[in-house]
């Protein structure tokens, strides 16, 4: 057990503040077969990860900078789903990170929306939250949790229906 004293002569999670690499490609899993023995379609961490691999490669194989490479990644997916004034707060958050220029910025958010728009121009999933563990034994994981923004199907009479048939 390492204390105050032997915590610089400690190695593993205590005592060694060098970052680690990430091992692992962004890439999509290999797809499994559906049971009709067409291909599975992609899930949604597996869009994110896709989506966000320019910004994943410039972050390198450090874990803390994949984590804010992610944040960045979602903060433009999200506003890509609600609209201009969201992606006009998304420009002012992110000019105000430290070392980031206006040009850089509307650069970044520009080339995003595009890559957006040309991979999945009908995904309206809002992510709400992400987990992006990693583990040298297991590998990393990512998972994403979201609201889908303009469910297919529903419409806004029906929507009326359900919730007076709920009361």
């Amino acid at each position: 057990m390492s204390n105050s004293r032997t915590r610089r002569r400690t190695k593993g999670a205590f005592g060694n503040n060098k970052p680690r690499s990430i091992e692992r490609e962004f890439t999509s899993r290999p797809q499994l077969p559906a049971t009709d023995g067409a291909p599975a379609a992609p899930n949604v961490a597996d869009k994110l990860a896709n989506y966000a691999q320019p910004i994943l490669e410039q972050a390198g194989s450090n874990r803390t900078a994949a984590q804010g490479a992610m944040n960045v990644a979602i903060l433009i997916w999200n506003a890509s789903i609600e609209g201009d004034a969201k992606i006009t707060e998304a420009k002012a958050k992110l000019n105000g990170l430290p070392g980031s220029s206006p040009e850089q910025v509307e650069e970044l958010v520009s080339t995003m929306l595009t890559r957006k728009k040309d991979l999945y121009p009908d995904e309206n999933l809002l992510i709400t939250n992400f987990i992006l563990k990693f583990n040298h034994r297991t590998g990393t994981t990512f998972r994403v949790s979201g609201v889908n923004m303009k469910p297919e199907g529903l419409t806004k009479s029906a929507a009326q229906d359900i919730i007076k048939a709920g009361l």
